[in-house]
Formats: C-alpha cells, sequence, structure tokens
C-alpha cells in the first residue's frame, strides 16, 4: 500500500545528520555504478516564465527507484501549496510506495549535498562563515555547514536586511554561533573559510579577489544559464567540483561564462563529488587551495533522501494510507 507523506510527516521523519549520511552513501554507490540518475527534463509552461521539471533515479541497492516533478513560476510561490513531490517505488515489483511533498526536503537535501562536499573539501579546521544570500535554502546550506564543521563565527550578507537578521539569528540560537548580518557581500567573504553562495543573481555577487587562500565556496544558486553567482577570477582561482559534470557545465551560467572568456578550459570540473566519495579522486590537496562545489541539483539526492524518509516513517508511524480504492482496482488488460 503506498503512503502520502505530508511536510509535516517529513519534518519530523528526518533530519540534517540523516540527509547528509544518506547522501553521502548514494554519491558513493553512483559514483561505482550501483545507481542510475537519468537526465533532467526541463519543460518551460506556456504562458509563464515558468519551468516543469522531471528527475529520476534508480538506488538498487535501496531496492527502491523514483522521480520528483518540480514547477518554478517567478512571483507564484505561495504557502501551504505543493510544488515539488516525489513518487517513490519499490524495485522488485514496480509498486508505488510513497507520495512525498517535497518542500522541506528539497531545501534540506540541497543543503545537505553541499555538506558532503565540505566534508570532502574543506580544511578540518574551517571555523569562519560568510553567507551571501538570506533566502530559504541559505539556512540549510549554513545548517548543514555547521554540522560537517564546528563554525564559530559567521557573517550574513542580503539586500533584504531583515532577512539577514533573521538568518544570523537562528544560527546563533541553534549552533551557538557568533553570527551577524553586514553591510555587503564582501565583508561577509572575506575572512571567511567556508563562503555560501545562495542566491537568484543574475550577475556575479562573488569575486575571485575576495577568496583568500584555503577557501571553500558551496555555489547553489546559479542553477541556469540566466543566474550568476561567482565571476570569472573564482573559478580560475578555484578548483571546482561538481554535483553533476554535465549538468553544472550545461546550465550554471558563471561558469559558462568563464569558459567562453578563456578563463578556464571547457572541462573546467575536475571531479564530480561522488568520485571524491567513493575514493577515485582526492578532496582537498593542500591547504591554501580554493575549492568551489557547484551544484544544480540532481535525482540522486531526492531519491536518496526520500528513502531514507520512507524507511524512518514506518520507526515513527508517519504517513496516511492511499485511499483503499486503489487497492480495489485490478485492470484486466497490462497497457
Amino acid at each position: 500500500m503506498a503512503v502520502f507523506f505530508s511536510e509535516s510527516d517529513v519534518q519530523k521523519a528526518i533530519k540534517m545528520p540523516e540527509a547528509l549520511a544518506a547522501i553521502e552513501a548514494a554519491f558513493r554507490d553512483y559514483a561505482l555504478g550501483r545507481a542510475t540518475l537519468l537526465p533532467r527534463i526541463n519543460h518551460p509552461l506556456p504562458g509563464t516564465e515558468g519551468v516543469f521539471r522531471i528527475l529520476a533515479a534508480a538506488l538498487p541497492k535501496q531496492k527502491m527507484f523514483g522521480m520528483k516533478t518540480l514547477t518554478g513560476i517567478p512571483g507564484q510561490r505561495l504557502e501551504n501549496e505543493i510544488y515539488f513531490a516525489i513518487l517513490l517505488f519499490e524495485a522488485g515489483s514496480g509498486a508505488l510506495r510513497a507520495v512525498v511533498s517535497a518542500n522541506y526536503l528539497t531545501g534540506l537535501r540541497t543543503g545537505a549535498s553541499s555538506g558532503v562536499a565540505a566534508k570532502y573539501l574543506a580544511r578540518e579546521d574551517a571555523s569562519t562563515l560568510g553567507v551571501v544570500g538570506a533566502g530559504v535554502q541559505a539556512w540549510y546550506q549554513a545548517e548543514a555547514l555547521a554540522t560537517v564543521r564546528k563554525i564559530r563565527s559567521a557573517k550574513v550578507f542580503s539586500r533584504d536586511v531583515r532577512k539577514a537578521d533573521t538568518l544570523a539569528m537562528r544560527l546563533r540560537q541553534n549552533f551557538s554561533i557568533d553570527a551577524a548580518a553586514v553591510q555587503s557581500a564582501q565583508e561577509a567573504v572575506r575572512g571567511s573559510r567556508l563562503v555560501v553562495a545562495a542566491t537568484t543573481a543574475a550577475s556575479p555577487v562573488i569575486e575571485g579577489a575576495w577568496l583568500e587562500p584555503g577557501t571553500h565556496v558551496s555555489s547553489i544558486g546559479a542553477n541556469s544559464r540566466t543566474k550568476r553567482e561567482l565571476d570569472a577570477a573564482c573559478f580560475a582561482r578555484g578548483r571546482v567540483v561538481a554535483d553533476s559534470r554535465e549538468q553544472v557545465l550545461d546550465e550554471c551560467g558563471d561558469l559558462r561564462d568563464a569558459i567562453v572568456a578563456g578563463v578556464v578550459v571547457p572541462d573546467a570540473v575536475s571531479a564530480d563529488l561522488g568520485e571524491l566519495v567513493a575514493g577515485l579522486k582526492p578532496g582537498r590537496t593542500s591547504p591554501d587551495e580554493i575549492t568551489i562545489f557547484k551544484s544544480v541539483g540532481v535525482a540522486l539526492q531526492d531519491i536518496a533522501v526520500a528513502i531514507s524518509l520512507f524507511q524512518a516513517s514506518q520507526q515513527f508511524g508517519l504517513g496516511t494510507e492511499l485511499g483503499s480504492e486503489v487497492a480495489s482496482f485490478h485492470p484486466s488488460v497490462s497497457p
């Protein structure tokens, strides 16, 4: 019988540490050929500036596969509506096992992916955090980094000062971090061993000249050709690791600009995250190395966390069984 998981169910069943573990294992399996990731489908929504996306992945080791759908229409994101949804299937039978409202899960998995990357790429002693952008995703990024590194201080910049103040307050309250809002992106970045770019910017918000030796950057906002967070100098100075090399090279506007300008070579991504996790390629290679994690989001992340949620829900008794009319329907002819 399939089960529906509401946003409330998801938030009760899985937290950042579990998401980090699930995503790290999934990336390892993918790099070793034990998981399948399908190309993402992006379809423009007629009459709007929005897009409809379909992502899918299979994790045979977990005996499950699934797909995620999401919609994004500028200015149309309302509370109490589902914009991200996951269908989870059992591999052996092909039967639907779960329908997941995935607004929270999407934020969680994106943050957790950056956390896994930082585990392998950030300095062990990284304790200072600079955050550019203070929207919903900025919190998940900061939460993940604070889970894998002992962060002592943080600086937050946003054009919306109230959001920057709110994020800084949450960091103080939840992690006892000495956090404060600052007046510029440059102020947030300088002196920070960990840097987060979580914006929807159309032009770069972080300059390579601001990055000090040993800095690790998580850039997750430039997930389309029209978005840019890092200038070309960032890529010239830093080693780039991606959640998906193919998708990052195709979709990240800022990296594409750096390649077109000849600042970096066409294959500017040194490794996929899975290759680091599986030990196929090295993580940080020196204390002074500047590293950059570019993420556009892949189904592997969503399905791995959804499976972890599904397994945990059985322990907590969460979820609502879908209607009995599904079980009573027996088609006489196979499709």
